[in-house]
């Protein structure tokens, strides 16, 4: 027997209590303790993605404090940027790296800056969960600088468990782990409209489009390749979208849509 099939047999026998939690309001805890259990992590939450819905925080209890206010303000707004949301939405499954979610150049985006870089994040992995059709849900595991990122050894022991945590997840919430109607998916249509009208009236609508992914971490390069035009163009779109809101970085185009996005949110 290898060493790795020994720690998953052991893993499996320790976490037990995993499988009678379901049902109960300490479940979510005890699913990321579970995943604390198997490899070393740092920080940890759930979030639910449901189409027409705001991300919902079902655990939160393994945040790290210094990123709590980060997390508030990802749900003002900012979400829509997300690449972890917009994996789960378009139905990518299983454990996945943000690395391997994000666009190119996401890393060097502001939305990176101001929601990974600022408190030492420096990777993080996902196991993103089927919902039935009705989204997914995203076990989010992050590493400081100071521990480094997983390695293939981790990564892999992962993956030997994410079976049976997904089946427990999906056993535990069902498919509506996210109440119906309500304020929330007002809030959530608003800035949706925010984000697709980001520029209206100064922007010609190709131009708002290049906006849109500039905010969501691609490269000229990748711009091109989404909208099937040259990189030439979208240098011209993107010169055109400083002259005319007034800006000359990508900070400051992300600082144009956290305003828009928070006006949305008080609408």
């Amino acid at each position: 027997m290898t060493a790795q099939a020994f720690d998953l047999a052991r893993w499996l026998s320790q976490e037990a209590p995993l499988i009678e939690a379901i049902g109960r309001a300490d479940f979510p805890a005890r699913l990321l303790a579970s995943l604390f259990a198997a490899v070393p992590i740092d920080t940890a939450f759930i979030v639910a993605h449901v189409p027409g819905r705001p991300p919902a925080m079902l655990e939160a209890g393994r945040v790290l404090p210094e990123r709590r206010e980060e997390i508030q303000r990802y749900l003002v707004g900012p979400y829509l940027l997300d690449p972890v949301r917009q994996a789960c939405i378009e139905g990518r499954r299983g454990l996945l790296r943000l690395a391997d979610i994000a666009p190119d150049r996401f890393q060097e985006s502001e939305y990176y800056r101001s929601f990974y870089v600022s408190h030492g994040l420096a990777d993080e992995v996902d196991i993103l969960i089927d919902l039935a059709g009705t989204g997914g849900l995203a076990l989010s595991m992050g590493r400081l600088a100071a521990h480094g990122a997983f390695d293939e050894v981790e990564l892999a022991t992962l993956r030997a468990i994410e079976p049976l945590v997904g089946a427990a997840a999906r056993r535990h919430w069902g498919t509506s782990p996210v109440d119906g109607e309500g304020t929330g998916q007002a809030l959530h249509r608003q800035l949706e409209r925010a984000f697709e009208r980001f520029g209206d009236g100064c922007l010609t609508e190709r131009e708002a489009e290049v906006a849109r992914l500039i905010l969501r971490g691609h490269s000229s390069k990748s711009v091109a390749h989404e909208l099937a035009i040259s990189t030439d163009t979208v240098g011209v779109h993107r010169k055109n979208i400083h002259a005319k809101l007034g800006i000359s970085s990508q900070g400051e185009l992300f600082s144009l849509f956290l305003a828009s996005a928070t006006a949305s949110g008080a609408a």
